[in-house]
């Protein structure tokens, strides 16, 4: 298993932006597949400077995802540095990659000198982000749906 930033293989972009498209889309409503393969493309350029995106490769095939980026919710611009997009491929989702991409975020976020990494998730996200140490602060809305904003601080 290898943890790589998502500049050095541009090629998976396409595959982040299906999954993102499948996950979060919400059928074309919230967001066009097009959409979400620019937003990709522009955090492509960058390692280790928010926005980017970091990928998970197990025996050289990507399966998972997450990005560091600010103020993800418009609702809220007091909240500055987010981690989103942690997706796991679903045939290898309860291996352990979910860890291994919050750990990596909350590894970046203090190497970057970040006090307060932000998040919000489905209801049913909740229990698995407080196992990673975050808490939940609130309800909001972001592009139509209620999502739980949850705080990590160290």
């Amino acid at each position: 298993m290898q943890v790589a930033y998502l500049a050095d293989h541009p090629d998976e972009v396409k595959t982040i932006a299906q999954w993102y498209f499948d996950e979060w889309g919400n059928g074309g409503k919230s967001f066009t597949y097009e959409f979400i393969y620019e937003l990709g493309l522009s955090r492509v350029i960058n390692k280790g400077v928010l926005p980017f995106s970091f990928i998970i490769l197990d025996e050289g095939a990507i399966v998972g995802v997450a990005e560091l980026k600010y103020r993800e919710n418009k609702n809220h611009p007091e909240y500055e540095h987010w981690v989103g997009g942690v997706y796991v491929e679903k045939s290898h989702r309860g291996k352990g990659y979910s860890n291994v991409l919050i750990s990596k975020a909350k590894q970046f976020a203090k190497e970057l000198g970040i006090k307060k990494l932000y998040l919000q998730c489905d209801a049913h996200k909740i229990s698995l982000y407080e196992k990673y140490g975050f808490a939940a602060l609130h309800e909001t809305e972001h592009h139509g749906d209620i999502t739980t904003v949850m705080i990590w601080e160290h």
